[in-house]
């Protein structure tokens, strides 16, 4: 999976979800490391969803993980705490907040 495959799945992802189980709004990033490396920003503020294709300097969460990792999450052969919990993903900031949008998308 590349770099666009990766956006495009996410896109369809976050658009497809409904947010308003969550208390807050919030504002992501997503940095997919390797050879076609990548930011995704995400938003959700007063009901209106947004994501892009580039980096913002402030987010409430800001993950990394390799377009590797993000495949074997997106294909079911791996398990995002137990990618977390090995280092293979790294969160920053609002964690808790991060959780509550991964628990939106069971």
């Amino acid at each position: 999976m590349n770099f666009n495959e990766s956006y495009k799945y996410m896109e369809n992802l976050i658009m497809s979800q409904d947010f308003s189980n969550i208390s807050k709004d919030f504002t992501a990033m997503l940095y997919l490391t390797g050879e076609e490396s990548g930011y995704i920003y995400m938003s959700y503020i007063n009901g209106v969803k947004k994501i892009e294709p580039v980096k913002h300097d402030s987010a409430n969460i800001y993950i990394t993980m390799s377009l590797e990792v993000f495949e074997k999450l997106v294909n079911g052969q791996s398990d995002v705490l137990r990618a977390f919990t090995t280092g293979k993903i790294q969160a920053k900031g609002n964690v808790m907040l991060a959780l509550a949008i991964y628990n939106s998308f069971k």
